[in-house]
């Protein structure tokens, strides 16, 4: 018997996409699902360097699309 809790949902972003169409892609039902995303994520909302355009991540960030497990 395990005693771990589930793992929280993330994926991955798809090269040259930013936060914005990221939410699209994975909360297409969410509105202004970009800040949900970023209220999920404070390693990328507080992010110390720009990459590329506003909002734009790498392909190795690891976004979590819920909150964590209780």
């Amino acid at each position: 018997m395990s005693d771990a809790l589930p793992a929280r949902r993330y994926v991955f972003p798809e090269p040259g996409e930013t936060i914005g169409l990221l939410a699209k892609r994975v909360l297409p039902d969410v509105d202004d699902g970009s800040q949900l995303l970023l209220s999920l994520n404070l390693h990328l909302a507080m992010r110390p360097f720009p990459i590329g355009g506003p909002g734009e991540l790498l392909c190795s960030d690891l976004v979590y699309v819920e909150p964590p497990v209780a």
